[in-house]
């Protein structure tokens, strides 16, 4: 086995885990705070400063489109039938690493207006 093979194996297994983890725990401790099963003292330290999947999420998701715009770019170069400069190549992953930036930038935008309209609702 070549470590080109390896590498892809390395770091998605973890990013897997970590995700995975992550989520799990916010869901365990959401569950734990709407059952009230902690005192309003400790609450607060879930939602702004504790492992919550929004502390991990946005980044995730941001480097996550990044990398799969991007891959996505050089699997279409290499599938092409004829040879691509090696600058043309580094150009076009850079623009679907920018296109998978704006996208997240969508995302974001509309899960933070629908948080502040949230917000509002329980105010």
């Amino acid at each position: 086995m070549n470590i080109v093979e390896v590498i892809p194996i390395l770091i998605i297994f973890p990013t897997i885990f970590f995700i995975v983890k992550a989520s799990l725990n916010y869901c365990t401790r959401k569950q734990i705070i709407q059952k009230g099963l902690v005192n309003e003292d400790i609450k607060h330290l879930f939602y702004a400063n504790g492992n919550s999947i929004e502390r991990y999420l946005p980044s995730s998701l941001k480097w996550g489109l990044v990398m799969v715009f991007a891959g996505l770019a050089l699997v279409v170069i290499k599938m092409l039938p004829y040879y691509i400069e090696g600058e043309v190549v580094l150009g076009v992953m850079l623009i679907a690493a920018g296109a998978g930036l704006l996208l997240y930038y969508a995302i974001a935008s509309k899960k933070a207006r629908e948080a502040k309209k949230q917000q509002q609702a329980h105010q």
